[in-house]
């Protein structure tokens, strides 16, 4: 692996994340945000925020295996929501769907609630760094 995934004593105990991500090696690949678009560009599940988040998952597969690489190889997310309480009270459906694609693989997270994505029926957006060797 050419990054390694640190929690340095002294950080709260992270709980579905990783605090840093050590790159060392590899070619690093930049993954736009990807959003809830199918291959057409339609928005899928418009006011769903599971069904969004599932299709983001999809997405994010795809475009990493489209680099070459595959979910474990992400070393950075960064989840961009548009209300932090519909992520809360999803937390076990979204924990499925996060584990269909990295298992219990968990990079560096951030998660941010923003006031509107750049389409407006999309209710989160989740862009990453990937270190592939």
């Amino acid at each position: 692996m050419p990054f390694e995934l640190l929690n340095p004593a002294g950080l709260e105990n992270p709980a579905g994340y990783s605090h840093v991500a050590k790159i060392f090696s590899g070619t690093i690949v930049h993954v736009a945000g990807q959003a809830p678009f199918d291959a057409s560009g339609a928005v899928v599940g418009k006011g769903d925020f599971v069904a969004q988040f599932h299709q983001v998952m999809h997405n994010l597969r795809l475009a990493i295996e489209g680099a070459g690489g595959k979910p474990q190889q992400y070393a950075v997310l960064t989840m961009y929501v548009t209300d932090v309480e519909a992520y809360l009270a999803n937390k076990r459906a979204i924990a499925s769907a996060y584990r269909e694609v990295f298992g219990k693989y968990f990079p560096a997270i951030t998660l941010v609630e923003v006031k509107r994505l750049y389409n407006p029926d999309c209710m989160l957006e989740i862009s990453g760094v990937a270190v592939i060797d």
